[in-house]
């Protein structure tokens, strides 16, 4: 249970900071300014404008959850509500809350609630045009409080009650300590960000399947998802913002014959969502998706599909209740899928 939600709150901010693109390719001109530690008022007030539209953005998108950053995530974080303010020392304070889901071998699915509070030292430093956003947790004002809505192997939330273990207990005892470790932003001058765990240093990069070349399309993921048996991962919601713009998918499957494709609107998604962390048994899609085809194992699928302009999840499935395939469930053989995938936005072909 400790890994349910044990990069929440490192890492839900850093995938939603995006703050505003105006004006950084200028700042890389000057980077010994900027970063110089005297200059500490400045980088400040550039973040000020961001830190206006953070929540903004928390609350477009959801968080992998990860055991490092070079892992694949085994679950994801979904925010639904968040506040930000700037605390008169110029730190951040985030009130947040949200749900999600995450496997264990122990427990299987589990689902979850959660929320708190943390503040935030922010900085930044330029690395030729490309802004790093470090943010260092201070303090914790509110505890983090998680409460779950499901165990799939629920005969284990029983086995630790008779032990005298309380999970809520252990979870919110290792967000708090994973927070500590705070998170990177790394955002180019188009505006895309990408995050990692921790303070990463500049120059270097977070650890990602794909090495996408520059094709003038948006690259709204580039992950690892460990998809389990009877288990999927919702990724996204992902925004296409005009019309005549298409969804571009990478995928690459290893450690189970296939895995399902499937694209749906964020509506649909989120009924659909609901059911997968308050129901046990897995469930179709509430409506027909835009896109179901499997993933075969050994060789890159690639798919674009045209979309109206709207908000779209891509699911990866591993059960037999959704989409074309039919991976068998088997207690003795869990056959987890490894999927690597990017997901880009750009004009239709």
């Amino acid at each position: 249970m400790n890994s349910t939600v044990s990069k929440v709150a490192a890492a839900l901010l850093g995938a939603s900071f995006l703050g505003a693109s105006c004006g950084q390719s200028l700042l890389g001109i000057l980077p010994g300014v900027v970063n110089d530690p005297k200059n500490l008022t400045l980088r400040r007030e550039i973040l000020a404008f961001g830190t206006k539209h953070l929540c903004d953005e928390m609350l477009r998108r959801s968080v992998p959850i990860r055991i490092s950053d070079a892992d694949p995530a085994f679950g994801r974080f979904f925010p639904t509500r968040c506040a930000a303010q700037e605390l008169a020392n110029h730190n951040l304070i985030v009130q947040f809350a949200g749900r999600g889901y995450a496997w264990t071998n122990l427990t299987k699915r589990v689902a979850f609630e959660t929320g708190g509070a943390i503040e935030y030292d922010q900085d930044f430093l330029m690395d030729g045009s490309t802004m790093y956003v470090y943010f260092r947790q201070k303090s914790m004002p509110v505890p983090m409080d998680v409460s779950f809505t499901l165990f799939e192997n629920d005969a284990a939330l029983k086995a630790a009650a008779l032990l005298g273990v309380a999970p809520k207990a252990i979870a919110a005892n290792v967000v708090t300590k994973v927070a500590r470790d705070g998170f990177t932003v790394l955002r180019e001058k188009d505006g895309s960000a990408d995050f990692g765990l921790g303070i990463i240093e500049k120059g270097q990069r977070p650890r990602r399947p794909y090495d996408l070349a520059k094709g003038g399309r948006l690259v709204v993921a580039n992950d690892r998802s460990e998809v389990h048996q009877n288990q999927r991962d919702y990724a996204g919601p992902f925004e296409v913002t005009e019309e005549g713009q298409a969804l571009f998918l990478t995928v690459a499957v290893d450690g189970a014959p296939a895995v399902d494709v499937l694209i749906v609107p964020r509506g649909v998604g989120e009924a659909w969502l609901q059911q997968y962390t308050h129901a046990g048994p897995t469930t179709p899609p509430p409506a027909m998706p835009l896109l179901s085809e499997a993933a075969n194992a050994g060789q890159p699928w690639r798919r674009h599909l045209s979309v109206p302009a709207g908000q779209y999840y891509v699911v990866f499935d591993n059960t037999p209740t959704a989409g074309p395939t039919m991976p068998a469930v088997n207690a003795f053989d869990d056959r987890a899928a490894m999927v690597s995938y990017a997901i880009e936005i750009g004009s239709a072909p």
